[in-house]
């Protein structure tokens, strides 16, 4: 052991490289308070004290002696010597353990983040950056480029890592390395997976059929691995383990499947042979009360109707999307048996409604219903003409809307003056809803008087319209338009903005005070 890493007077812990020592300083501990620099201390057995420094980024550094170069030169000689090139030959990532290799990653690290290694700001005086020696020529010495170099020269790939898998590109995460060597039935030492054993968290949440690798040692290299993925991926989303006691029988069922299925076939493969149970759903309750029974024939018919055309949508749906393959065999028989029991446990709070309205001829119902579009509500038209004869279907909309009213017993002179008052509230309210807009839109804006005084936008209408201010006049302001209220017993008048609602208010206002009581 080269390195020894104190913590406290109570704890210390051994490593064979400087850069082992950047990764046990800064590994991520699961929001566990981090290493304080007063508390630590790193010693090199035989060179003495390293300094342990913290950055702004909230890591630690160590500040060992020497320039830019030669501290490099330094950390990729220890990797290379103690951990790659262990045993002569380059060691991929899965053949070495999870902190060895941290220990490399940190190492490409120092790429861009020299600082966890080198002084920076002892780049100024002098030798770190600049150099004029034997080794190297005149000018900047670029780090990146020279870390990355050395990886390549040294070991066959870049600082980021290799490749994790053929076609992939190269990544530095260790986990992702041993989940694909698993999976193509690579050799991984047990001391090597006794991280992840310990660990679950890693690697939980987008590498979830590592943890059957792990697990089960007749999975590893047994299918190819897409079709691999997929087995530990459908039995994952049921819940149901992959052990020791099923794989055989799991790998049997999967060797039976093209090379190339998808998550589809192995889902209705494992339905077929019993392993996924079918879907359950829930239990929907009959309607009660008064959405349990139709108010009459007419109830009965839109409901049967509504109904029926409701569950043929869900199947025909289902089975357009079973005959794509785009559902699995257990998703398809949910949706019908959804279907089912939607259909039985739908209450005729619609059907009821409407044929209630019928009954007590309520025309304003009756229009909202009925008078749309003749694909708009078909089954309830439809229900209508099959009850009462009323066709709304195949009409235009004046002969639908003449029907409508002559269902309820209206005359054609009896209709005009129904619509009439209609429209007429109609305007009532779109004047009333217009009105109550302007005035909380005025209410938010500012208003500051001659005097001083202060009001918002509503009372500042107010008052003017107090005081006198009858007419609203608008003149050209360049391509713009400027609005004021006047007072035409005195000449005078007082700005009005559309933007913050005084506009409107005011007009409202005023037309308001026209209309005779």
């Amino acid at each position: 052991m080269m390195y020894v890493i104190s913590i406290g007077s109570a704890r210390s812990e051994m490593r064979t490289t400087l850069a082992g020592i950047l990764e046990y300083l800064n590994q991520d501990r699961r929001g566990v308070t981090g290493l304080r620099p007063d508390e630590v201390t790193v010693r090199h057995v035989e060179r003495g004290d390293i300094a342990v420094q913290p950055l702004k980024s909230g890591r630690l550094a160590v500040r060992p002696r020497g320039t830019a170069r030669s501290i490099l030169t330094q950390v990729l000689d220890e990797i290379e010597r103690y951990i790659v090139r262990a045993d002569g030959k380059v060691l991929r990532p899965h053949e070495m353990s999870r902190a060895s290799w941290g220990a490399v990653v940190a190492a490409g690290r120092l790429a861009f983040f020299p600082e966890e290694a080198i002084d920076i700001t002892a780049a100024d005086a002098g030798p770190l950056f600049h150099t004029r020696d034997l080794f190297e020529g005149e000018g900047p010495f670029d780090i990146a480029a020279f870390v990355d170099d050395e990886f390549r020269r040294r070991f066959g790939y870049g600082r980021q890592g290799p490749a994790y898998a053929p076609n992939e590109c190269p990544n530095s995460r260790h986990e992702l390395h041993v989940a694909y060597a698993l999976l193509r039935g690579e050799k991984v030492r047990e001391c090597v997976l006794n991280a992840y054993r310990d660990d679950p968290e890693i690697g939980k949440y987008d590498l979830a059929w590592m943890r059957p690798l792990i697990d089960v040692p007749a999975l590893r290299g047994a299918l190819p691995p897409a079709q691999l993925q997929g087995l530990c991926r459908v039995m994952r989303l049921d819940k149901l383990p992959i052990t020791t006691g099923n794989v055989a029988k799991l790998l049997g069922i999967m060797r039976r499947l093209p090379g190339d299925c998808g998550d589809i076939q192995i889902d209705d493969a494992l339905f077929d042979a019993g392993i996924l149970p079918p879907r359950t759903i829930p239990i929907l309750k009959a309607p009660q009360g008064p959405a349990g029974t139709p108010v009459s024939g007419l109830a009965q018919r839109i409901h049967g109707l509504t109904t029926l055309r409701r569950f043929n949508t869900t199947v025909e749906n289902a089975k357009a999307q079973r005959e794509a393959l785009e559902i699995t065999q257990r998703h398809f028989d949910d949706l019908a048996q959804r279907a089912v029991a939607e259909r039985a446990s739908t209450g005729y709070d619609w059907a009821n409604r409407v044929a209630l309205a019928v009954l007590q001829r309520d025309i304003a119902a009756l229009l909202e219903v009925f008078d749309s579009p003749k694909d708009w509500n078909t089954e309830t038209k439809r229900a209508l003409r099959d009850e009462l004869g009323v066709d709304l279907l195949q009409c235009p909309a004046a002969e639908r809307r003449r029907q409508i009213f002559e269902l309820c017993g209206f005359s054609p002179a009896e209709q005009e003056r129904w619509e009439h008052q209609a429209a007429a509230e109609k305007a009532d309210r779109l004047a009333t809803r217009e009105f109550e807009d302007a005035r909380k839109r005025a209410e938010a804006s500012s208003w500051r008087l001659e005097t001083g005084r202060v009001l918002n936008g509503r009372e500042y209408v107010d008052f003017c319209i107090a005081e006198g201010f009858s007419e609203i006049v608008d003149m050209a302001r360049g391509r713009a338009r400027a609005y004021r209220i006047c007072n035409p017993r005195h000449g005078v008048s007082r700005p009005l903005r559309a933007k913050d609602g005084t506009l409107s208010y005011a007009r409202a206002r005023l037309a308001q005070a026209s209309v005779p009581q």
